[in-house]
């Protein structure tokens, strides 16, 4: 009773609510459609990720200095050009998408988790059978599939932006930093 004496403005019907829920939905429908993504995304994405790759392939096999520097070179290289590919669509939208980051640059989509860790998988393999010309070949299609994964998520994304805007949560994305960080002091010391 109280609440209802401090408020003045009268209760919304149930078909208010539902039209103003249309309309937001509407607008969140206008605005995926209206975002775009700068000029190279996928192609500096697939490319940062086969350079990833095949370093991270070799410098695992070389456990040796310039093995782990070329290694950390490799992940270098890619949290730029995500770093660089994040600030531009900033930049030219006004606006941060949580699954782009997640889904697309990270790779946490189903097809780009399974397709990153076959590729780096085979190229680790190649590399440590002395197989090393299949390292680059097994990294460039791991970086060319990872792209389309990317591709494949914004157009769903367009297409129902309720369904795909939310990013990983802060959690698996913190566990997953933790265990890369781990994997790759484990091969430090274990050298």
């Amino acid at each position: 009773m109280l609440a209802d004496m401090e408020s003045s403005e009268p209760a919304i019907t149930p078909s208010e609510a539902q039209a103003a829920i249309a309309d937001a939905e509407a607008a969140r429908t206008r605005l995926a459609s209206s975002l775009h993504l700068p000029s190279y995304f996928y192609s500096s994405i697939g490319a940062a990720i086969a350079v990833q790759i095949a370093t991270g392939a070799t410098g695992i096999a070389n456990q040796e200095t310039w093995g782990m520097v070329l290694l950390s070179v490799g992940v270098l290289v890619f949290v730029l050009v995500a770093a660089v590919q994040l600030a531009r669509f900033r930049r030219l939208n006004g606006a941060w998408l949580g699954g782009l980051a997640s889904q697309v640059l990270l790779g946490t989509a189903g097809l780009a988790s399974i397709t990153y860790v076959a590729a780096f998988a085979l190229a680790t393999w190649a590399a440590f059978a002395g197989a090393g010309w299949l390292t680059p070949i097994a990294a460039v299609a791991g970086g060319a599939v990872y792209a389309g994964a990317g591709r494949r998520w914004w157009r769903s994304y367009q297409g129902a932006p309720a369904e795909h805007s939310r990013g990983e949560q802060t959690v698996v994305v913190v566990v997953a930093v933790v265990l890369a960080v781990a994997f790759l002091g484990a091969l430090v010391v274990l050298r």
